[in-house]
Order: structure tokens, then sequence, then C-alpha cells
């Protein structure tokens, strides 16, 4: 049974595309809405395949498609319309839609529908394969990495103030967590004890099966075991696993030499008494907490320098290193590469007016409405400046990049800015360079990427000095080594 959400003010249209699917075989429960509000609950409940009128008064298709890439963005969006034209049609498809069907011909629909959920199939069968491909291909991941970097994050703030990320670098290490496996049943006993009399966490298992299966689904501080064995396996495991190994020597048989040898850090007697005991613990507690501080400050660091602190973005830091790997991929492949740069415009005059605390709040609402209107794990953005953002577009041609530049400026002037009790109209000025094919283009590797900078700039502040709240696309000609001077805003 497919699920269709249909977006349709035209009920007897909603159900002629119902029947259209019903009499070709495809079994289908429809739900059909017409706002804005009734399409945003409707995407929440996941269809299988979105149909939409493109006109719908008050909430047109466009509007509904931004809604559905950004809340389902493998989910088909089809637009099945009483406008007609190749411009409309292909307007709709660049913005994403999988299929443009005029309602003057309603026996495509079927067709549409069974390709677009076709094509959804095999994605998901191919993608192994395809994320095996990319890892020859050297793809670059960038987008990949940032969400990945971004869910760090969130996981790292969710019950602390998420209006500073630095408060990850507050954070204290946490309590060390102790892996038991004791083979000597007095052993095991006694160490179970004291180590609960320590107050340490503690997992216990009863055989090296299952300890290797802990400590390669969880980290753990400590390890205390009577198995050189386990030490030796635990310590090809990836590093951190098992970050402080103590051996228990059943009767001083074995020896501190032959333990260190197999990986271990520190010996113990299976019969620990006191102060000698408490001794072993404290440094085995001291060597963690260092460990996990390290280990913590590592992790801040690369967050920090990967995303930008108020808008969550990509960093400056970020994008000076990434983007030259972009560049080199689409020249080595010859796939085409655009750069969106982008400026919100007069947002000097705004933290002039209101302070730099509804500024920032600006920006941030800024960077999510970009973020949230481009391809999900592909495209990605960084904040290079202080109120100016770079947008990567990995495989997008001028035509697509420019169909996605223009969706951006829509989406920040669609409606205010609610920050801080205030309803601000913000508009911004993009500026587009892209590469259809690199190999037309006479300039080093090395090169590339700042005249793509330069040349998207350009065409940033020609849409600055045009009035604003546009799109311009810099021209580069074929053959050039560089750009030409001259930027065309797109009327």
């Amino acid at each position: 049974m497919i699920r269709m959400l249909i977006i349709e003010d035209d009920v007897p249209a909603a159900e002629l595309a119902a029947r259209m699917l019903s009499s070709a075989g495809l079994s289908c429960a429809h739900e059909v809405v017409a706002t804005e509000a009734d399409c945003r609950s409707a995407v929440a409940r996941a269809p299988d395949v979105i149909v939409s009128d493109s006109n719908v008064p008050g909430f047109d298709g466009l509007a509904a498609l931004s809604i559905a890439r950004e809340e389902l963005p493998r989910v088909p969006f089809i637009f099945f319309s009483a406008s007609e034209g190749e411009a409309v049609e292909q307007r709709a498809l660049n913005c994403g839609a999988a299929a443009y069907v005029p309602k003057s011909k309603p026996d495509r629909l079927p067709v549409a529908v069974r390709s677009a959920l076709d094509r959804v199939a095999d994605a998901q069968r191919l993608l192994p394969e395809k994320r095996r491909r990319a890892g020859r291909l050297d793809a670059s991941g960038a987008a990949e990495y940032l969400l990945e970097r971004r869910a760090v994050l969130d996981r790292t703030l969710r019950h602390e103030d998420a209006s500073a990320m630095s408060s990850i670098m507050r954070r204290m290490p946490p309590h060390p967590v102790a892996l038991v496996m004791i083979e000597s049943p007095a052993a095991h006993e006694r160490f179970v004890k004291l180590l609960g009399n320590a107050n340490i966490e503690i997992d216990v298992v009863p055989n090296r099966a299952d300890a290797l299966a802990k400590l390669a689904s969880r980290v753990h501080a400590l390890l205390f075991t009577d198995s050189l064995t386990l030490i030796s396996e635990a310590r090809k495991l990836h590093a951190g696993a098992a970050t402080h190994i103590v051996f228990i020597d059943r009767g001083g048989k074995t020896g501190a030499s032959e333990a260190l040898r197999a990986g271990a850090n520190d010996t113990m007697s299976d019969e620990p008494r006191g102060e000698q005991f408490w001794a072993h613990l404290t440094t085995a507690r001291r060597i963690v907490s260092l460990a996990e501080s390290l280990q913590l400050a590592l992790t801040d660091n690369r967050i920090l320098s990967t995303i930008d602190e108020l808008t969550r973005c990509g960093s400056r830091r970020f994008f000076e290193h990434q983007f030259p790997r972009e560049a080199a991929r689409a020249v080595r492949l010859r796939h085409p590469l655009a750069l969106v740069t982008c400026d919100i415009d007069h947002f000097k005059n705004v933290n002039d007016t209101h302070g730099h605390p509804v500024g920032d709040e600006v920006l941030r609402e800024f960077a999510d409405r970009i973020i949230n209107g481009l391809r999900l794990g592909e495209d990605w953005v960084a904040r290079v400046g202080g109120e100016e953002f770079a947008v990567v577009l990995p495989e997008a041609h001028a035509r697509e990049a420019l169909a996605i530049a223009h969706r951006l400026c829509q989406r920040v002037s669609a409606r205010p800015f609610e920050v801080s009790r205030l309803s601000l109209r913000v508009t911004a000025s993009f500026g587009v360079c892209a590469l259809d094919d690199p190999s037309e283009v006479r300039a080093s590797v090395t090169a590339m990427p700042d005249l793509l900078v330069k040349a998207a700039d350009a065409a940033l502040y020609q849409s600055k000095r045009t009035g604003r709240n546009r799109v311009t696309l810099a021209s580069w000609p074929q053959r050039a080594a560089e750009p030409a001077a001259r930027a065309l805003p797109l009327q």
C-alpha cells in the first residue's frame, strides 16, 4: 500500500489523481491538504510519495516542495498541475521535483509515480555500492562530515546551554567505567566488591568473548583481568577501547614483565590488601582521568575548528581547508562544481539599531534557512565572514546552481525573522560561479579555488550594487584563465 500525500485545493482533481493510480494497479491510501499548516502536519507522517498542484491559493507548489525537501529529502515530489510549458516544468525539476505531469495528460501520472518510487528503491539497493564507489573516487564527503560534527555537537549540548557552543569545554571528564573479566571466582568476587566500594561503575562479564564485545561497543576507562589473551586481543581493538589495563596476577605466577609485554599497564595481586590496592587504584584513576581529559579536548577542538560557534555552519577554517579539495576533485573527475556566496543586506543596521545579540539571532536564523534549503548530505555551507556565507554545491551545473540560489534568496525574504520579540524583514544578496566542465578553464588545480571565490564574490558585489535581494551569475568565458570582470545579474 502506497501512502500518498496530495496537495490540492481542487477536490475533483485530487480524486482524479487517486483514481488514475488505482486504475494503473498502484494501491494507494491518500490524504488531501490545501494549506501550509496541514501540509507540514501531513509531511510529518512520512508519506511514500507527494503529488502537488503548482498553484494552490496562498500556498504554491514550490513552497510545498521546499518543505518536503527539508523534512523528507528522499521522498519523491511530483507536480500534477494545470500550468503547462517547458519553462514551468524545467523550473520545477531544477528545484528538485521528481517529475512534472500536466493535468491535461493524467495518464502520465501513474508512470511518473511508479518510476519515481522505482528510483528510490534502486537508490536504497545501490547505496552501499555508491559509498564504496565514492571512496574509490576520493569524494570529499564534506557535507556528510559537517552533518556528523553537528550531530556530535547536538548530542553534547542536549542537556547544556545550547546558546554557547564553547560550554562543551567546561565539561568535567566522565567518571571511569571499569570492565571486569576475572576467570578466578575468588578474585572475581573480591575485585567486584572492592571496586563497588570505591564508587566505580563496573561492567562484569563472564568470558573473553563477552569482554571483547563490551569493549567494542563502549569505551572502558579501566579493564581488570587475569587473562593475558584478553589483554592482547583488547590492544588490537580501536584506540581507546580500554584506556588502562590492569593484569591480576594469580598467585604471582606470571610476573609483571610478561603482563606488560602482552599490553597491560599495571599488575596487581589477586589478593589485594589495603594500602597497596588503593595506591594501584588511585594511579589507575589518575591516568584514566588524564586520558579522558585529553580525548575530550581533542574532540572539542575538532568540533570548534570545523563548526562555526554561532551559526552551526562550517567555519571559515573548514572552508579554506575543504573547498580546495572540492575543486581538485571536480578537476580530476571533470565533474561540475558551483560556489554561491551570500551576504545579509544592511546587516550593520541591524546591529546598530537593535544590538549585537539581535544580530546574532538574525545570523542563526539566516544560516538555518540556508542550510534547510539545500540537498541534504551533498551541499554544505560555511560562514566565511561576519555576515557572509559560502555555499558549496558539488555536482551542480550553472542552471541548477542558479535555481538553488534563487530558492535560497526567496527563503530568506519570504517571511520576517522573528527574533527577540521583533519582526525584522531580512534580505540577502547572492553571487554564483559554476564550472560545468572544469577542463574548459585554463587554470592550475591550486589556482582554481581562488578563481572560483573571486568570481562568486564579484557576482555578489554586483548584486549589492544593482539593488540587493537578488542573484547574479559570474560570467566565465570558455577557455579563459580568469573569470570576466563583469557579472551578469539575473532578472
